[in-house]
Order: C-alpha cells, then structure tokens, then sequence
C-alpha cells in the first residue's frame, strides 16, 4: 500500500504539487544526512570526467540594476584578476540590467567594453502581454525609471540613483527569467550557464573543479538551496548554474514555462525563487546535493563548520562596497588550485592556529560571528579563560568562542570565522579549539 502511494505520487502528480515536493523534501533531507555523516569530497580529487575550459565552455551573466552599477567595475576587475589560468580564465561576459547603458557608461573587461542590456524592457515587451497588464505597477516603475535615466543628465543622477534603488528588489524579480533567455539566446552552445550578482565573487578554480564532474548534458540547477518545501531554490547572491541540458529544457522544450514565468514575476517578491518554481514546473530542482559549494557570506564571515572545512568553495557574496569587492580580488588573484574553506585562514591572514597554542585568547577578534540556532550562549561569565575552558569542557563539538566585555555572555559555536582585528570586535575575546581543527584539517584532501 505505502510503495503504490509512493509511486502514485511519482508518476502521476504534477512536479510542483505540494505531496510531492514535502515527500521530495523528506528523502533529500535523510540523504543530506546520510552524506554528511558518512561522504566526504574525495571524489573531487578524482580526474575529471567532463572537462571544461572556461572561456570556451562557460559564460558569466552579471545582474545589476541602475542603482547598484557602481558596483560592476569592480566586480570585472575581481573575476578578471581570479582566474588564475589553466583553463579558469572567463571569456564570455554580459551585464544584464534593468536600464540600458549608453556608450559612454560601458564597463572595461579584458580589453573589451559590455553594454548594460535592458533585461526587465523584455518582460514589458513579452508577447504575451497586452491590455491591463502592461499597466502593471512594475512595469509602470520600469518605464518611469527609464524616463528618469534619459531626463536627469548627470547633475541629478543621485536622486535617480535612489529612486532605482528603492524600486530596486521589485525590478529584480523582473530580471532572473529574461537574463538567462538572453544568455541562451546569445550563447546557445554554452555547457554551464552562471548568473552572478554584483556583489558576488566566483572562485573560478574552484567552479571549474565542481563542473568538470557533472555532466552538463543533464539538468543540472546548482546553487546554495534555500526557502521551505513549497520552492526550494538557489540563493541569487551565492551564484545560479545552469547546464546545457537545463537551459534546453526550459527555452526549448517548455517554452510554456518561460511564458508563464513574465507573468508570474510580476507578483513575485524574489526572483530567483520564481527561477526556481518554473524549473520545478517542468522536473528540474535546486541539486542539494553541492549546496556545500555555493556560499551567501564575505570570506571573513563565512562559517566554516567540521562538516565543511575541506570543503572546496565556490563563491562569496555581500561585497557591496569596492574597496570589499577589491580585498578578495587581491586576495584570490593568480590562484589557479580550488580553495577549500580552511585555505581561507592564511589567505585572509588570520592568526596562525600554532599560535593559538601558545596565545588562546586575541583581544579584539570574534572567531564566532553571528549567532544563529546552532549556537551556545552561557550568561554570566566571568572572564574570557572561564570562556575558554567552557569550550574545552566541549572540545567534540566547539569549534571557536568569544566572550563579550561588557555583557559577560560567552558563545560557543560548531563552526568559526576568520573574523579581523578591530572596532566592530573590541570588547570582545575570542579564540579556537586548535587541537579538533588541526585534527580535521590532517584529514583534508588536496585538489
């Protein structure tokens, strides 16, 4: 009775109905933590079944918006100093937009100038819209936006800069669908597809690893999976990858999908998890299972936890501001090996875990970082060595802690941070149980 529902539910329920996508959830969830207690990423260190060269294989779609273009330059300056050769190197680059820039607003990328291209314009001028829905209140923000663009000149440029920004999220959902079907209609021979935000970074080396094991020729959807059942999808910010075959399916053999797709993103909050709800309409789901890859944090503020230390890392996000944007470009450039998350802790120049041994205790560090579910908090501790010996008397499990000045709270958490030295941390003392990371990094493979 229990397998002729199972299978009732497989073959005969549409792809985004609700029992499916729970009973889908329930399975993946089991085997998520099947893998993480017993798989590890040596299959990484394998040689790769599915090569890829970068400038040949791949194309990088870079969304920004007109409120957020100040942030494009920088990014094409980061991805072009990481490539790191061998084959990592990306060639073929558009910006996509919710504005079209003019041609002395191109952006520099290894000798080349890329257009913005008006994306969100193509969800106005969609064929399947007419009448009242053209009067859409996004739509209607998008052409007065435009307006705006063409009649403020330089002089007001801020202030339009502002309006875009606030308008900004609702135009975004406008621009995940349009830009892939751009990419594909410019790149249809590509075999992996990644759309970026422009505050995010790619560690290409590492890219290049994870994709030369998948088979593009399948439907792959990779990101960092996020959001409940209903829709889970690849978080935006941590980088979208499409294979060949997954952006065949979708602008080729369902092109229903797509059409459905400009329409529902008009009332949709987050775009890429509308990106997401098309892609389960026609059996293509977020692959959990190189969820561990994609990251939606800076380097500094990434977590590392035991289950991810080797883990090699794929991209960065929430660098925003240039000088930001510039650090981990600096830090990353002529890299030409994957990074795994603990390489992070010399890149970024943290102190050295031999000299935990000697000094556990750094003033003005936080090795914790934001406190979430997973953490421990005990009040009312005395000082940063009470601290300390708390996270001994838990060495299985604690990974750093700190201890706050001021409010005597002391944190303990299974995962840690590089963190840096200086004001956002003063009144705090932090450290690392050395001893379990050192353990676990003896048993990281190289790649």
């Amino acid at each position: 009775m229990v397998v002729g529902g199972l299978l009732f539910v497989w073959l005969f329920l549409p792809y985004d109905n609700a029992i499916r996508l729970a009973l889908r959830w329930q399975l993946k969830g089991l085997e998520a933590a099947l893998k993480a207690h017993f798989a590890s990423d040596q299959w990484l260190a394998e040689p790769p079944a599915f090569p890829v060269d970068f400038g040949r294989d791949t194309v990088v779609i870079l969304k920004t918006g007109y409120g957020t273009r100040d942030r494009v330059q920088p990014f094409l300056e980061a991805i072009e100093q990481g490539g790191g050769g061998n084959g990592s190197d990306v060639r073929d680059l558009i910006i996509v937009g919710d504005y079209a820039g003019q041609p002395w607003e191109h952006f520099a990328y290894r000798g080349q100038e890329l257009p913005v291209h008006d994306v969100v314009a193509r969800t106005a001028s969609h064929a399947s819209f007419s009448g009242e829905i053209l009067r859409h209140p996004r739509i209607l923000k998008h052409q007065n936006l435009k307006h705006l663009i063409k009649g403020n000149g330089e002089m007001h440029s801020d202030l339009t800069a502002k309006i875009a920004s606030s308008w900004g999220w609702e135009l975004d959902a406008l621009k995940f669908i349009p830009s892939l079907e751009f990419a594909y209609e410019r790149f249809h021979d590509k075999k992996w597809y990644i759309l970026a935000d422009d505050d995010t970074f790619l560690v290409q080396p590492t890219l290049k690893l994870l994709l030369e094991h998948l088979d593009p020729r399948q439907p792959y959807y990779l990101g960092n999976p996020v959001g409940d059942f209903r829709a889970r999808f690849a978080h935006g910010g941590s980088a979208v990858i499409l294979s060949q075959e997954a952006m065949h399916a979708l602008f080729v053999k369902n092109t229903w999908a797509v059409s459905a797709a400009y329409a529902e993103s008009l009332e949709e909050t987050w775009g890429d998890r509308q990106l997401a709800k098309t892609l389960i309409k026609i059996g293509i789901y977020a692959d959990e299972n190189y969820g561990r890859f994609f990251n939606g944090e800076p380097p500094r503020q990434t977590k590392i936890r035991a289950d991810r230390l080797c883990s090699p890392i794929a991209s960065f996000h929430k660098l925003a501001a240039a000088a930001r944007m510039s650090e981990v470009g600096k830090q990353f450039a002529g890299v030409s090996r994957p990074v795994r998350l603990i390489d992070m802790w010399n890149m970024f120049e943290a102190p050295t875990f031999q000299s935990f041994e000697s000094n556990p205790i750094r003033q003005n560090w936080d090795h914790v970082g934001t406190l979430d579910e997973s953490t421990m908090t005990v009040p009312s501790v005395a000082s940063a060595p009470d601290c300390f010996r708390i996270c001994t008397r838990y060495a299985r499990t604690c990974m750093a802690w700190t201890w706050e000045v001021k409010t005597r709270y002391c944190h303990i958490s299974p995962s840690m941070i590089v963190g840096e030295e200086g004001t956002q941390s003063q009144a705090k003392r932090s450290g690392i149980n050395v001893a379990r990371v050192q353990r676990l990094q003896s048993h990281c493979p190289e790649y």
